[in-house]
């Protein structure tokens, strides 16, 4: 009989304010971030809670209606876990897992990689990177040496993540 006093003499004011708590805190399961929804949803439930103590609830009552709240934590977690991973939550930006890189970022253009061994000429000084034209193309180069006159003769030692690496080269 304890437990159905618990809801059935409570005011209009700790009702709503539990009510509103619990609706802010599963809004907040769908925003990123901990926010506005999350702490106003903590702070109306624990105020609901001492509003429903400060109207006669007594100990036992009280550590139920505590209890119970955090059931419902437990049970929303829980609901947001098992819905990250299989249901509506695992398909939206919140919980993703996938890298933003494209799938092929760090596999070598098989075009540059026959460029390995061919010679070319810097097209303007080259202090570290610049441009070298190589079998007749412009190509963004970085050089293995720290410095490469313009027009020098250069040699394409290496490809490494998509990037010309060159050297001086001597005819």
């Amino acid at each position: 009989m304890e437990f159905a006093e618990i809801f059935t003499e409570m005011g209009w004011i700790p009702a709503l304010l539990l009510c509103l708590g619990l609706v802010f805190l599963v809004v907040e399961v769908f925003i990123l971030g901990f926010g506005f929804f999350g702490i106003t949803g903590i702070i109306s439930i624990i105020a609901g809670i001492v509003v429903r103590i400060c109207e006669g609830l007594n100990l036992t009552q009280s550590l139920v209606l505590i209890l119970l709240v955090l059931g419902f934590f437990i049970v929303a977690f829980a609901f947001m876990i098992f819905s990250a991973q299989y249901g509506i939550l695992g398909r939206t930006g919140l919980f993703e897992t996938s890298s933003s890189l494209s799938k092929d970022y760090n596999k070598v253009d098989k075009e540059l990689k026959k460029l390995v061994g061919k010679s070319g000429r810097a097209v303007g000084v080259l202090n570290l990177g610049g441009k070298a034209k190589i079998n007749g193309k412009l190509y963004d180069v970085v050089s293995r040496n720290s410095y490469i006159e313009d027009g020098a003769h250069i040699k394409v030692v290496e490809i490494k993540d998509n990037t010309i690496i060159v050297r001086k080269w001597f005819e």
